[in-house]
């Protein structure tokens, strides 16, 4: 008879071959899956480029999934038990080219607007709300200089109904206010 474990590994032995777009996800939610029920009190959280290239349905791409979530050890221990390969504080899996990155175990956000996205194998995927991944684009423009942000902080705009109000409320400093309300404002005049 199959354990859990092998279940969850021919699950994912099955995307072999998907493209990038579709992989990434379907990677996220089999895991995320699998880790939730071997810990219960642990929620897996997409952030970074996998949701990025979510809310801007597929226009951008990522090679890792970046997860936030508390007890880091026992889901690299748990991702080694998929077959996933450790790599310091990483884990990858070599047959599906993915690899999976917990940079925190808090979420720069607001876990009330988290979002559970179904995927294709009806797994749920908690992800962070396209306003939380705006103001974290939003941030790398104004703190590190990382120009190719305003393109997808557009795409962000353009593809999701985003609340300004809460957007503004999640700034910090004059000089991400500043930087949004050039953006808003830019945005607003090219639509009219």
């Amino acid at each position: 008879m199959e354990t859990k474990t092998e279940q969850y590994k021919e699950r994912l032995a099955h995307l072999k071959g998907l493209p990038l777009v579709d992989k990434n996800i379907r990677v996220a939610g089999i895991v995320t899956e699998f880790i939730e029920s071997k810990h219960p009190n642990v929620q897996m959280i997409v952030v970074g480029g996998l949701s990025v290239e979510y809310y801007t349905t597929g226009q951008y791409a990522t090679v890792d999934i970046n997860f936030v979530a508390t007890s880091h050890e026992e889901i690299m221990n748990s991702l080694v038990e998929l077959g996933f390969e450790r790599q310091g504080k990483d884990c990858y899996l070599k047959d599906l080219q993915v690899s999976i990155e917990i940079p925190d175990n808090y979420l720069e956000g607001s876990y009330d607007k988290v979002r559970d996205i179904l995927t294709e194998d009806n797994c749920v995927v908690h992800m962070i709300s396209p306003e939380d991944i705006f103001c974290d684009r939003l941030r790398a423009l104004v703190h590190w200089r990382e120009k190719e942000q305003l393109k997808w902080m557009t795409k962000l705009y353009e593809v999701n109904e985003l609340n300004q109000d809460y957007i503004y409320s999640q700034l910090r400093g004059n000089k991400e206010k500043e930087v949004a309300h050039i953006f808003f404002n830019t945005i607003k005049e090219q639509e009219q």
